[in-house]
């Protein structure tokens, strides 16, 4: 008799804490906030929706596609911990950006 899976299960890595990831999502959704500060009309809400699509969405995304090729090559290879390289890549990038892009 099979059981299905916890969600858990299939977001979050096995041997990770689920902490660390929980933490790396709320900090670049919090990160994502800071275009604000150019006004809180439609148009600082648009920032905010374009860098929280590029956080957790884009670049984790194009990451995970770059190393499909290394997971055909080895299978033990997880995906989603390539996804959340992708994430904190990005979330990297979104500090580099706020303190040199004014």
């Amino acid at each position: 008799m099979s059981t299905s899976p916890k969600i858990t299960d299939i977001i979050f890595p096995k041997d990770l804490p689920n902490g660390l990831f929980i933490a790396l999502i709320i900090a670049c959704l919090l990160l994502g906030l800071s275009s604000l500060r150019h006004g809180t009309d439609l148009q600082g809400w648009l920032h905010v929706f374009e860098n929280w699509l590029l956080m957790l969405l884009i670049l984790p995304t194009a990451t995970a596609t770059v190393a499909l090729p290394f997971k055909y090559r080895d299978p033990t290879l997880e995906l989603k911990l390539m996804y959340y390289l992708g994430m904190f890549v990005a979330f990297l990038f979104t500090l580099a950006k706020l303190r040199y892009w004014r």
